[in-house]
């Protein structure tokens, strides 16, 4: 049921950003989705910035692109995508708003560096939800936090 829903909403986001006059974004088309013969085209991953741009790379690589709408909109809700957001009450930092004690969990050094800190995200995913990006959004979603 979930892939279906999914499959759903990408088709439809695919339809609208095909047109740009729907959105001020870069767009990059991507291998197919699925050859199973429930989905088929393309997938069209949006990116407004650079570090995006960059974890649109990095799931490409992964074979994880189909879950790029759930870790747009994770981070879009944690730190609105920027490398230097800073939670003075909790002291969450960067774009995936990890703790001081969670960058050194998943092997990294805090930093400013907008690129290090897409790839200590993913890792935290892949550590704490097994890769499953969306799984992480449902938790956000929940909870508030990931």
């Amino acid at each position: 049921m979930f892939k279906r829903l999914l499959a759903i909403f990408l088709l439809v986001t695919l339809t609208v950003a095909i047109d740009d006059k729907f959105f001020d974004k870069s767009h990059i088309p991507v291998a197919p989705l699925s050859n199973d013969g429930h989905i088929s085209g393309t997938v069209v991953a949006f990116y407004e910035n650079e570090y995006q741009r960059y974890a649109v790379d990095l799931l490409t690589q992964m074979g994880k692109l189909e879950q790029w709408y759930c870790l747009y909109t994770l981070w879009m809700r944690e730190s609105n995508w920027n490398p230097k957001s800073h939670n003075r009450k909790s002291g969450a930092y960067g774009i995936a708003q990890f703790m001081p004690a969670t960058w050194k969990l998943v092997g990294y050094e805090r930093t400013d560096n907008g690129f290090i800190q897409v790839e200590a995200g993913l890792a935290y995913i892949q550590r704490k939800y097994g890769g499953n990006i969306c799984k992480a959004l449902g938790s956000n979603l929940a909870r508030g936090w990931y």
